[in-house]
């Protein structure tokens, strides 16, 4: 006979194996988003690495939660973690305002205030105030620790000295970055950058070069690659670059705008046209918008249509009033339509805007040679300010502040720049600074308590 069992013992096997199932069923209801996020997160953190911005911020917003409504502990942990994250994102990309908001939710959120200063610190640097932050940066890069981190304190200082002019200190901060992280296509990028600014385009290209090859998915190098080898009449060369940028990102208008002009170059008008056409459907900076419209309208011109022509550059003028090119050929559209007094209006003040950015393109190269001249910076910012580049204009005052904090015709101009627009408390500061808090016509009160 064979070996007897228990009667029960089937039934007892069964209800063991049911029990564990619920149990691992229950453990992947319990863990299973944990994972899912950690997984998810390990990809956004890939992207980052590989300085993929368009797939990192994608990735990130699809996780966010959406909606007032209460969420768990953990979704709350996961959307602090994601928030972060996307400022950091923004950061890179020079998308400061972007980038606070979401420092703030993920603060909110509760995520590590000692992190999200961090950020913040590094966004001072990139915006110019790297005097204020650069003993701190290299102090937390001595700490050693998170390579990430440590890229991005590199290049932020990197920036940060670029954007001052300290030329000298920006290339020692990239030789050292591209020692450490020989493969990282950066610090070539940021290379080219300084070879811009000293106006020296073949080697600007080589560097621009390098850092796509190590990094074909780097837009923003492949964009200036394209650009400079337009500049130089390498049309073909140009036309690839600009057309691997559209296959990736169709709504870009630099690569619109950009295949648009080696195709006017190349003669080929029509499909020109339709480009910068397109161009001004997508998100277009005002500069873009103008650039597209003086384009189409000088096309108009040559095609004889000189009313359509001069809308269109009309336009270009409303949309950017400090457009030089598109004033220029307006006046002699205005000429041919016998408005001679618009025409010598036009003239005149393309003229008086030429010789202003002849005066800043001056201004910046001789700042590359005196770093620490506050006189340079102010003159610069008040042009800015006058043309109506406020953002721009102001970070060049602070920045001269932060040379001579005491620079009596930086606080001129930024108590000017308070009055016109209604603030009177802080005219009267930086009048007071400026030792011209008795001056006729300057507000009453003085600088006598703590900037306002």
């Amino acid at each position: 006979m064979g070996e007897e069992r228990s009667p029960g013992a089937g039934s007892k096997r069964r209800r063991l194996l049911f029990a564990v199932l619920l149990l691992l069923l229950g453990v992947a209801a319990w863990w299973g988003p944990t994972l899912r996020e950690a997984a998810a997160v390990s990809t956004i953190r890939g992207a980052i690495a590989d300085h993929d911005w368009p797939k990192a911020e994608s990735l990130l917003r699809a996780g966010l939660p959406v909606g007032p409504e209460p969420i768990s502990p953990r979704a709350r942990a996961a959307a602090a973690e994601r928030q972060f994250l996307l400022g950091r994102v923004f950061r890179r990309q020079r998308r400061f305002d972007e980038a606070e908001g979401c420092f703030e939710a993920a603060a909110a959120l509760g995520w590590s205030a000692e992190e999200i200063d961090r950020q913040r610190m590094l966004a001072r640097a990139q915006l110019g105030d790297v005097r204020v932050v650069e003993e701190r940066i290299g102090a937390l890069l001595a700490e050693g620790g998170d390579d990430a981190f440590a890229e991005d304190c590199y290049e932020s200082l990197a920036e940060g000295f670029i954007g001052s002019f300290r030329m000298d200190d920006a290339r020692e901060c990239l030789d050292f970055w591209s020692r450490w992280q020989p493969g990282n296509p950066l610090p070539s990028f940021w290379m080219g950058v300084i070879e811009e600014r000293y106006e020296r385009p073949v080697m600007a290209l080589e560097r621009y070069a390098k850092a796509l090859a190590m990094n074909p998915r780097d837009d923003e190098a492949r964009i200036r690659v394209a650009r400079l080898e337009l500049d130089t009449a390498k049309l073909d060369e140009a036309r690839r670059h600009f057309r691997e940028c559209l296959d990736r990102r169709p709504d870009d208008p630099r690569a619109v705008i950009g295949l648009a002009d080696c195709l006017l170059r190349a003669g080929e008008l029509s499909a020109a046209r339709d480009l910068y056409l397109d161009a001004l459907t997508t998100d277009v900076t005002k500069e873009q918008a103008a650039a597209a419209l003086t384009e189409l309208g000088q096309m108009a011109l040559e095609e004889g249509d000189v009313g359509r022509g001069a809308g269109l550059l009309e336009q270009a003028v409303s949309v950017d009033p400090r457009g030089t090119r598109a004033r220029l050929t307006l006046a002699g559209a205005l000429l041919r339509l016998g408005d001679e007094e618009g025409a010598k209006r036009e003239r005149d003040t393309a003229q008086r805007l030429a010789e202003r950015q002849r005066r800043l393109a001056t201004i910046t190269h001789e700042a590359l040679g005196k770093p620490d001249d506050p006189d340079l910076r102010a003159e610069a910012g008040t042009i800015l300010l006058d043309e109506g580049f406020e953002r721009e204009g102001l970070r060049w005052l602070e920045t001269a502040l932060s040379i001579a904090p005491t620079h009596a015709p930086t606080h001129r101009v930024l108590a000017d720049h308070a009055a016109a627009l209604g603030d009177a408390e802080r005219a009267a500061y930086h009048r007071g600074l400026a030792g011209d808090a008795r001056r006729p016509g300057a507000a009453v009160g003085g600088a006598g308590g703590a900037t306002p």
